[in-house]
């Protein structure tokens, strides 16, 4: 994995406007999520950027980093390799979906 990302001080003068802060923080938090489950964060996000125009909006928390590992492992390894095309995407990881149920519950 790469360095740590050096925040604060006087860098967030320089963020431009409220918006892009909370975009950089929900940046900088999957970053630390990833971290925290042992992905590699850029390898993550480009993943991510390559399934997310294809994926059921309902089951964007096999995404997470938590699932990731579970989630790629059941992608096409020749489809996610490329830049575009399509993807197929598999059935729903049933954790995942158990957990989503448990917290749209909770509420």
């Amino acid at each position: 994995m790469r360095g740590s990302i050096a925040t604060g001080r006087k860098a967030w003068l320089f963020v431009g406007s409220d918006d892009h802060a909370q975009s950089a923080g929900h940046l900088f938090s999957l970053i630390a999520s990833c971290k925290l489950h042992r992905l590699d964060a850029e390898t993550y996000l480009r993943d991510l950027f390559r399934v997310l125009a294809h994926w059921p909006k309902d089951r964007y928390l096999e995404l997470a980093p938590k699932y990731w590992a579970k989630t790629r492992a059941r992608l096409d390894s020749t489809q996610l390799a490329h830049e575009f095309g399509s993807l197929t995407v598999p059935p729903a990881i049933a954790a995942a979906s158990e957990e989503k149920a448990s917290t749209n519950g909770a509420g």
